[in-house]
C-alpha cells in the first residue's frame, strides 16, 4: 500500500539479497519431508530450509531484494521506487527507536521500527543444499514463474481493492499497522508468550 500511496523508499543502499520460496514449492518441500522419516535416515531430527533455490537471479539461490520488489511495485503501475531518494541505515535506525519509544508511550505500534529496519536491510538468503541433499529437493516453481504469478494474484485481487480504498478514502493511514499485520503480531506474541511460561 505504501508503495501506491507513494511513500516506499528504498532502506539503506538498497543492495541487500534475499530468497523466496513459492507456496508450492514449501508445499513440496513438506511433502518430501514425509518419506525421508525412516529409522536411521540422515533427515531425522533435522531443520531445513527451502526456497526457489538456483532458479533465482543469482545462481546462489537469491536475487536483490529491493529489484525484485520493484519489479512488483511497477508492475502495479506504481512509480520505480528507485526513481526517489534512498533512506540511509543509520539515519532509520535512529527514527526507528524514537518511533519505537514514542509507539510504547502512546500504547501503539509504529511501522518504523529497529526490527523492521534490520529487516529489509538484511541479507536473507538461505544455503538449501541439505534439503537437495537429504530430501531430494528440487523446486518446482522457478522463480520468475511464481514471481510473475504472486504479481498476477496481486494485480488480479489486491489491486482493485487498493484503488477502491483510495478513490473511497478507506485507504488512508499514516505510520500506523494495518489491523490484519496487527493480529497477526499479537498473535505470534501470544504464542512466544506460551513457549516462555511452559519452559519455566
Amino acid at each position: 500500500a505504501d508503495a501506491g500511496q507513494g511513500l516506499l523508499r528504498i532502506f539503506g543502499n538498497g543492495k541487500n539479497r534475499i530468497c523466496f520460496s513459492h507456496v508450492d514449492n514449501y508445499a513440496h518441500g513438506l511433502i518430501l519431508g514425509y518419506p525421508a522419516l525412516y529409522p536411521g535416515s540422515p533427515a531425522c531430527g533435522k531443520f531445513y530450509i527451502v526456497t526457489d533455490g538456483s532458479t533465482h537471479a543469482d545462481p546462489r539461490g537469491c536475487c536483490d531484494f529491493w529489484v525484485a520488489l520493484d519489479e512488483m511495485v511497477m508492475a502495479m503501475g506504481f512509480v520505480s521506487i528507485w526513481s526517489k531518494f534512498k533512506l540511509p541505515r543509520m539515519l532509520l535506525m535512529i527514527i526507528a527507536h524514537i518511533c519505537d519509544f514514542v509507539g510504547m508511550v502512546l500504547g501503539v505500534r509504529i511501522k518504523l521500527n529497529p526490527f523492521a529496519v534490520k529487516v529489509l536491510t538484511m541479507h536473507r538468503w538461505f544455503d538449501i543444499s541439505a534439503a537437495e541433499k537429504d530430501l531430494k529437493y528440487l523446486p518446482v516453481i522457478p522463480f520468475d514463474e511464481g514471481w510473475k504469478q504472486t504479481g498476477e494474484w496481486f494485480k488480479a485481487n489486491w489491486l482493485p481493492k487498493f484503488n477502491e480504498a483510495q478513490k473511497t478514502g478507506k485507504g488512508k493511514r499514516v505510520g500506523g499497522i494495518a489491523k490484519q499485520s496487527d493480529d497477526k503480531i499479537n498473535l505470534a506474541t501470544e504464542g512466544v508468550k506460551k513457549t516462555i511460561a511452559k519452559s519455566k
